[in-house]
């Protein structure tokens, strides 16, 4: 089984999720390198807890942490799937 690449991906403003740049056409490029992954791990310093939080569901919700924005990013969905057994690894 190929290993996919460890990469450490900045989101940057909340609006390049809306954007086109230079910034968003190279993360294009980069997705379009690479072989479809079977998971993401996503890290995220967002929140403060003193203990370690695995998101487990099959079908996670999304947060929108952010406020002062265009209302049309409040509209844009991301319904990732989870993956519960591996979640649970």
């Amino acid at each position: 089984m190929e290993r996919m690449p460890a990469l450490f991906v900045g989101h940057g403003s909340p609006m390049n999720v809306v954007a086109q740049n230079a910034y968003t056409e190279s993360l294009a490029a980069l997705a379009a390198s690479l072989p479809k992954p079977r998971a993401v791990l996503v890290v995220s310093a967002h929140w403060v807890r003193p203990d370690l939080r695995v998101t487990s569901s099959a079908a996670p919700s999304q947060l929108y942490d952010f406020f002062g924005f265009p209302d049309g990013l409040y509209k844009v969905r991301y319904e990732a799937p989870g993956s519960p057994d591996l979640a649970a690894r």
